[in-house]
Order: structure tokens, then C-alpha cells, then sequence
């Protein structure tokens, strides 16, 4: 009688993560034609940067899916999103400085578009490689899911948000200091006219408008306050008189409510009657006592002073109020979790604060390095002057909000992904792995790439792409620990004989193709690239047979 299998409840979670075998297959393959096409268009080393910003991403949306030490995990997601970001955008930089310093200026005119058709294809290839790289660290453990880039999405914008803010607040500050716009002069004025106008009427004349602003102002604010304090709490059962004090508080906020009702209806007549009435006709209409009456207290210095600190200190008691009660529904654990990506800001931040001179001479300097003149010197001379204008730590803040800023598209883009269905949280890791490799691969053939290497390329993405889909779906049917290693093998040599056969008929076909005319097939010159093209599509063909 065979042994009844183990209570599934007694098994660890990770048992039902993808097989390792198919696993390791699709992280074999992926990474040695990563490999062998970087060093074949020419970018290993915007290609290793790239990765490792690639490898951080991966690990953050990892660290986002631990249920305990959330805390830390959730820190350190949000500090490795900076070097994920920094990481994609200096390789790809990198690459891309050195293909525009070989490209250009080019020999001819007729050359332009060659030249930028080609830095387009190194683009691609590196672009590619690092999505590949993503997907096959992601899949290893199947960390790649809508939910994890939903949160990891969140936690990039919170990180980006101080550095952004404080960059635009700096780099705005140097523009009107240095061009001496008189900005400074407008906005003081602005905020002076403003003050005289509440806090400084003209003696003699009626003022609805101000006092009612402030009136409203004062009005609303301590209705805020009273609702949100806890007023009953602290009452208790206390008297004055006969009269309960939880009695007469609930009392007086009904009042400022009708207040508050009034107030608002009343501030737009109040805003005509300034705008559209003369101050003759409400002398002539109102009665002498009343028009004095209306004067003395709109126009009444001390108590537009009485009313603006109320509403100041009732504004600051309904403000503590809202956020001491919002944070106890929140467990310690929530507000941490919550707090972590701002302090990951604030990092960011105070690095920049303590390195920028370091950091800013030594990316001038390799960037001076890796152009040729007169090119050099002309970015020489923008950079001198770019930080003379802003200022050394403004201009690194710049850089570090500018990559945070393109890891958050980064990070939307793979939103974008989810939410449209190009990818399920099922085989998002292996898609994005074969995904990256069949563009790379692809784009590789325009870049002088070797025609084997382009099918090789092509059939390997078809072998990552299969693999990892049957990791995945036989390790949610049996676990991760069963034995399965020679299936998966078996598998995964199917899928690359399958793709082996597609590349040997692309090969053949190309062999005739450039035979021309000895083939009796017309229009010879055909391009390696189509016949590439044409075989990977018959090699999609046969393998969707073969699975079927």
C-alpha cells in the first residue's frame, strides 16, 4: 500500500516556489547569452552596471514580499531602489556616451543615419539584456507579481519625493537669485498686500470681506478641533453648575457648525457687496448706529489679531489631533513599514550633502575622459559653467532626483506591464527573461552580430521563456522539493531540440537565400537579419507545436 503523502500544511511556503532545475536552466541560459551577445556588440561593461542595477531591483521586489522583519525589509527595499536606479541609468548612459563618442561626428553626412540606426541597435541589445536579467533573478523565486511592483511602485515615489522637491526648491532658488528676476520682490509684495488687507483696514470703512474670511477662518478651525479632540474623553462626567461640560462642548460645536453654514453663505455676499456696492449707499440705507456698529468691529485691529491666533492655535490642535488618531489605528510596525521609503529619502539626501564635491569631480572628469575633442572641451566648459550657475551639491541632488525619477517610470513602465496583460503574475519573471533576450537578440543582427549568434540568441530566449513556465507550473502542482530533476531535464532538451531544429532550417534557408541566383530564388540579398526574423517565427511555431 503506498505511503500517504504529508500534510500540505506542514510544508514551508517555499516548497511551492518554481522548480530549481528549470530554474537554474532559464538562469543558465539567460545569463550566457547575455554574455555572448554584450561581448559581441561591444557593451560588457554598461552591460555588468546595468545587471547589477537590474539585480537590485529584483532583490527589492523580494525584500517587499517578507511577512516578518517587514520593518527592515521594507528600509532596505527602499535604499536598493537607489542603486537600481543608479545602476540601469549609468550603464546604459555609459553605453550610450561611448557609441555617440565613436559615432560622431561621423565622416559623412550620408553616414548620420547609419550611425544612429546603429547606437539605436546597441541601445536595444543593452536594454533588453538588463530585462533579461531582471526576469531571471525575479523568477528564481517568483517575486515578480502585480502585487510586489504595485507596493515596490509606492515605495519608489515616496522615496524620489524629498530629493525631487528639495532639488526643485534649490535649483528654483538659484534661477531667481542669479538671473535676479525679481521674484523675491513680486512675492513679498504679493504677501505684504496680502497682510495689510486682513490685518490692516482702513479706519473708517466697513470690511465684510476680510472679517468674514477671518471670521470663517476661526470658525472653521475650532469646529475641526472640537470634533476631532477628544473632547467627551476628557470631560468625563465633569459638571459647571448643573450643566455637564461634554453637554456644553457638544453644544458649542453644533453652534460653530451653524456658524461654519452661515460663514459660507455669507462670504460670497459679502464678496459682492465689496465688489459691487458703494461704501455711500450702505451709509445711506443703514441706520447711523448700525453703520458705526459694523464699523468698529470690521475694522477692529485687535480683534482680526484674536481671530487669526485662534484659528492658528485651533488649526494646530485639530492638526495633532487627526494625525495622534490616525496613527493609533496603525500598529508601530504599519507606521515604520509606512515612514521607512521617507527615511530612504533622507539618506539619499544627506550623502549627497556629505559627498557632492567628490562625486561631481569624478563624474566630470570620466565623462571628459571618454570624449574625444573638440568634444571634451565643450563639456568641459558646460559643466564648469552648469555648477558655477546652480552650485556642486544642487547639481548631484539633480542627478540623484533624476535617477529616481527614471526608476520610477522605470518601475510604472513595468506597472504598465501588468496591469495591461502583457505579463501574469504566474511567468511574469521567465517572460520578461525570454522577452529581453528575443529583442536582444533581434537587434543584435543590426549591429554587425554574427548571424549564428542572432539564432542562438533567438532559440535560447524561446528555451528561458518555456523553462521557466514549466518551472513554475510543475512546481505549484508537485512543490519545489519533489523530484523532478530529470522531467525538467528532459523538458528543457525538447524545447532546445525543438529550437535547434528552427535555427539549423533558418541557417539552411539563409544559405540558399544568399546563394541567389544559383538557387533559382530571386532577390539574393536578402538580409541575415529577415531570414533571422523568419526563423525565429517558424521556431515559435514548432515549439507551440511541440508543447501542445
Amino acid at each position: 500500500m503506498m505511503e500517504e503523502p504529508h500534510d500540505t500544511a506542514d510544508r514551508s511556503e517555499t516548497n511551492w516556489a518554481p522548480t530549481r532545475a528549470s530554474t537554474a536552466v532559464a538562469l543558465l541560459g539567460t545569463v550566457v547569452s547575455v554574455g555572448a551577445l554584450v561581448l559581441a556588440v561591444g557593451v560588457p561593461k554598461g552591460a555588468a552596471v546595468s545587471a547589477g542595477g537590474a539585480i537590485c531591483l529584483a532583490v527589492a521586489l523580494w525584500l517587499l514580499t517578507f511577512d516578518r522583519w517587514q520593518v527592515p525589509a521594507t528600509l532596505g527595499a527602499s535604499l536598493l531602489l537607489v542603486p537600481a536606479g543608479a545602476g540601469i541609468t549609468a550603464g546604459v548612459g555609459y553605453e550610450a556616451l561611448v557609441a555617440f563618442a565613436v559615432s560622431f561626428p561621423a565622416g559623412s553626412p550620408t553616414n548620420v543615419v547609419g550611425e544612429i540606426l546603429r547606437i539605436v541597435g546597441v541601445m536595444a541589445v543593452l536594454c533588453g539584456c538588463t530585462i533579461a536579467v531582471f526576469g531571471a533573478v525575479a523568477s528564481t523565486r517568483g517575486v515578480g507579481t502585480s502585487r510586489s511592483v504595485s507596493e515596490c511602485m509606492a515605495l519608489v515615489t515616496r522615496v524620489a519625493l524629498l530629493p525631487v522637491n528639495l532639488f526643485i526648491a534649490l535649483a528654483g532658488y538659484a534661477l531667481v537669485d542669479n538671473l535676479q528676476l525679481g521674484v523675491g520682490s513680486v512675492v513679498g509684495g504679493a504677501i505684504s498686500s496680502a497682510t495689510d488687507w486682513l490685518f490692516a483696514p482702513t479706519p473708517g470703512k466697513v470690511h465684510l470681506l476680510q472679517f468674514g474670511v477671518l471670521a470663517g477662518a476661526a470658525t472653521y478651525a475650532g469646529y475641526r478641533a472640537l470634533r476631532d479632540l477628544p473632547t467627551e474623553e476628557f470631560a468625563g462626567e465633569a459638571t459647571v453648575g448643573d450643566v455637564k461640560v461634554a453637554d456644553a462642548l457638544s453644544l458649542v460645536e453644533r453652534g460653530l457648525g451653524g456658524l461654519l453654514a452661515v460663514a459660507a453663505l455669507g462670504i460670497p455676499v459679502a464678496l459682492v457687496v465689496e465688489l459691487a456696492v458703494p461704501a455711500s449707499v450702505g451709509r445711506q440705507y443703514l441706520p447711523t448706529a448700525g453703520h458705526d456698529l459694523l464699523v468698529a468691529v470690521t475694522s477692529s485691529a485687535g480683534l482680526r489679531d484674536l481671530l487669526w491666533w485662534a484659528t492658528l492655535l485651533a488649526g494646530a490642535s485639530a492638526a495633532v489631533a487627526t494625525l495622534v488618531r490616525r496613527s493609533s489605528r496603525a500598529s508601530v510596525r504599519e507606521l515604520l513599514v509606512g515612514y521607512a521609503p521617507f527615511v530612504a529619502g533622507g539618506v539619499v539626501v544627506a550623502g549627497v550633502h556629505l559627498a557632492h564635491g567628490p562625486v561631481l569631480r569624478g563624474l566630470i572628469g570620466f565623462v571628459e575622459s571618454r570624449l574625444e575633442s573638440p568634444l571634451s572641451g565643450r563639456f568641459a566648459d558646460l559643466a564648469d559653467g552648469v555648477v558655477t550657475f546652480y552650485g556642486s551639491e544642487t547639481v548631484v541632488l539633480g542627478l540623484m532626483a533624476g535617477v529616481l525619477t527614471l526608476a520610477t517610470v522605470g518601475v510604472f513602465a513595468l506597472w504598465l506591464a501588468f496591469a495591461l496583460g502583457f505579463v501574469s503574475d504566474r511567468v511574469a519573471g521567465s517572460s520578461l527573461a525570454g522577452g529581453g533576450l528575443f529583442l536582444s537578440a533581434a537587434f543584435a543582427g543590426t549591429v554587425d552580430a554574427p548571424f549564428w549568434l542572432v539564432l542562438a540568441g533567438l532559440v535560447v530566449a524561446l528555451v528561458v521563456w518555456d523553462a521557466g513556465e514549466f518551472a513554475v507550473t510543475l512546481g505549484s502542482e508537485v512543490g519545489r522539493r519533489a523530484p523532478t530533476r530529470r522531467v525538467e531535464l528532459l523538458h528543457g532538451l525538447s524545447a532546445l531540440s525543438v529550437g535547434a531544429v528552427g535555427a539549423l532550417a533558418a541557417g539552411a534557408l539563409a544559405t540558399v537565400v544568399s546563394s541567389g541566383g544559383e538557387s533559382g530564388i530571386p532577390n539574393g540579398g536578402l538580409g541575415d537579419l529577415s531570414v533571422a526574423l523568419f526563423g525565429a517565427v517558424a521556431g515559435v511555431v514548432l515549439l507551440v507545436m511541440a508543447l501542445r
